[in-house]
């Protein structure tokens, strides 16, 4: 395994990017072609000393002790502005006014930066990736992912860009106060590009706006909207998980049984 770190900028945003590079164990040794992940908020995937909060998914300390049992993938993280709403503005492609009551820390009307970031990331980033890793480089072997806002962006990402991801894997998704302008996405959307969808909630999330009730709700009525699209136990799985509140202390128990369903067929 390692870990590079890059920085490039965003220039339709005219922002500052890092992202970092994880290759499995032998690709150096080795003339193999790999499947990709890639996963928002990328400084909490490796290392604690890396995340904003000092907790991170330790993924880089799974995959030492347990690389046998995870698929060999490159994952690429991309890391999230340090600012709450410039992070919720990056990794939302929508606009949108809410009621927000007194008291609480949230944007009244946001008007996302999504689409900017998709369009970087399959315009610019994808490409460069492989050009300078050996990536199995179709749509078919690619994956995006995130947590909490970062599922709103992974979802429409794998829903718009066809040809770009198949797979889909989102923790905690706030996606309840977005549900109005998830309906016309998915509506819109084909889905027969789609192979694997992974969903989890916790019962004890809380977002900046998001309630515990809204992020189970939220995720309740995304894993009906793919059943009914005809995604079955085979290609979808949903879970909830008791008792675990909304950061990367509970992400990191679930991260890698996620990343194995994504990559289940591989």
């Amino acid at each position: 395994m390692n870990i590079q770190v890059y920085q490039t900028k965003l220039t339709s945003l005219d922002m500052d990017v890092t992202f970092r590079v994880m290759t499995p164990d032998g690709y150096e040794t080795s003339s193999c072609r790999y499947p990709v992940l890639y996963m928002h908020d990328g400084q909490d995937l490796f290392y604690d000393e890396d995340a904003v909060n000092g907790h991170s998914l330790r993924y880089a300390q799974y995959y030492r002790q347990y690389s046998r049992y995870l698929p060999q993938i490159i994952i690429v993280g991309i890391d999230c502005p340090m600012n709450n709403a410039v992070r919720t503005k990056l990794y939302t492609p929508y606009t949108k006014h809410f009621e927000v009551p007194e008291g609480v820390n949230f944007e009244s009307d946001i008007q996302g930066d999504g689409k900017a970031y998709l369009e970087w990331i399959t315009g610019e980033l994808k490409p460069w990736i492989d050009a300078n890793y050996r990536t199995r480089p179709e749509g078919e072997y690619t994956a995006l992912g995130g947590y909490s806002t970062g599922a709103i962006v992974s979802t429409y990402g794998v829903l718009c860009y066809p040809q770009y991801f198949s797979r889909l894997l989102v923790m905690s998704g706030a996606f309840y106060i977005w549900m109005d302008c998830l309906d016309k996405t998915l509506d819109s959307s084909n889905m027969d590009h789609v192979r694997y969808i992974y969903l989890d909630v916790s019962t004890r999330e809380r977002g900046r706006y998001t309630t515990p009730e809204q992020y189970m709700a939220g995720t309740a009525i995304m894993n009906q909207r793919f059943i009914s699209y005809g995604f079955d136990e085979d290609h979808l799985q949903y879970q909830v998980i008791e008792g675990m509140t909304h950061d990367q202390r509970a992400w990191r128990l679930r991260f890698p049984d996620a990343v194995r369903w994504v990559f289940r067929d591989l």
